[in-house]
């Protein structure tokens, strides 16, 4: 047996354990049409189902919401997990309550890329670890990039030793926890400890600080923060409903076309590893420096980390404005602006 057949076997090995894998995996997920769940068991809802009662999902239990499904339902009480995969939605008509008080039982709402929860009523967090006295167990929602969570009626979060809002998306993406009624905390409670998460409080805010989240509030409106605002978010915070078209908006881009007329200026300084050509770099419109390869690219420093806001230990001691350079362990290139490092992200180019 030569090595080139013997790869292709392992290939085929492979797909075949796979394929094993999640048909394991699928026949352990019990459909999902409205029924009492049980602890330990997995359900999974593949289309879209409209309920007019509460569902519990206990402890142990994990409600899965298929990528694409939605699910319609009068209130939530999550003891165990709410998976609500990559665009798909769940929708409630009261309140959702997440984890139980003193439990020591871990919960969470998880949303997917592109994925929301819009809730009519409130968002009410109950602290499993009992204020910090049974540590590890937690209570959170995760938001995966682009996703929403829209909460018409209150929010309330007990915890005060950890935050209850979490960022598992992309680095480069957001997330929008938007709270259109009053919201409260524990004192001492963090909301969230991720910038990507862009925190929009519509109301009053007490006994609850933003933490490292992008915040807006309390009484945000447009005007207050338009760079933070989403696209198809009204600043009316007594309407509701406006999840799905939020989400339709987030990774939408504005462009204008390109500056016509006539060059003011031409390349004079050009670097090439091929044979040059007659006219370049001079034939390249209002540049300063071209740099031409067909099988190289050009790279920028690379550093391991550095903060948004410059903290001893960085990589870059004494960054400089309009310095860039590529952040390893956020894996993009980064420009500092005088005060920040940034991201540098697609956008609108105004």
């Amino acid at each position: 047996m030569n090595y080139l057949n013997f790869g292709a076997i392992n290939e085929k090995v492979i797909f075949l354990l796979i394929a094993l894998f999640y048909g394991i995996a699928g026949a352990q997920c019990t459909a999902y049409t409205g029924q009492t769940m049980n602890p330990g068991t997995t359900y999974c809802l593949s289309g879209n189902l409209t309920l007019t009662n509460d569902i519990t999902i206990p402890q142990g239990a994990v409600l899965i919401i298929q990528p694409g499904a939605a699910l319609i339902v009068k209130g939530i009480r999550a003891n165990g997990d709410l998976d609500i995969r990559d665009a798909a939605s769940v929708k409630s008509e009261g309140s959702i309550i997440i984890g139980s008080f003193g439990s020591q039982k871990n919960s969470k709402v998880k949303l997917g890329t592109k994925a929301y929860l819009s809730l009519t009523g409130s968002v009410s967090q109950e602290d499993p670890s009992f204020m910090g006295a049974f540590p590890g167990a937690t209570s959170t929602i995760d938001m995966g990039t682009y996703s929403v969570v829209e909460i018409c009626g209150t929010f309330s979060q007990q915890s005060v030793t950890y935050p209850f809002v979490n960022y598992i998306g992309a680095p480069l993406g957001k997330a929008y926890c938007i709270a259109k009624a009053q919201v409260s905390g524990g004192g001492a409670s963090i909301l969230s400890n991720d910038s990507q998460i862009v925190a929009i409080a519509m109301d009053t805010v007490t006994g609850l600080a933003p933490g490292n989240a992008s915040f807006c509030g309390p009484n945000a409106t447009r005007a207050v923060c338009p760079a933070l605002w989403p696209e198809g978010l009204p600043d009316d915070k007594q309407v509701c409903g406006f999840a799905d078209e939020i989400v339709h908006e987030l990774d939408k881009y504005c462009t204008k076309p390109g500056a016509s007329g006539v060059p003011d200026t031409y390349t004079k300084m050009g670097i090439t590893v091929q044979q040059k050509t007659a006219g370049w770099p001079e034939n390249i419109p209002n540049g300063f420096l071209a740099l031409e390869s067909r099988t190289k690219g050009f790279v920028i420093t690379r550093v391991p980390h550095v903060n948004q806001v410059p903290q001893s230990g960085d990589a870059v001691s004494e960054p400089k404005e309009g310095m860039l350079v590529y952040d390893i362990q956020d894996r993009c290139i980064k420009l500092y602006n005088g005060t920040q490092w940034k991201c540098i992200e697609r956008s609108c180019n105004d």
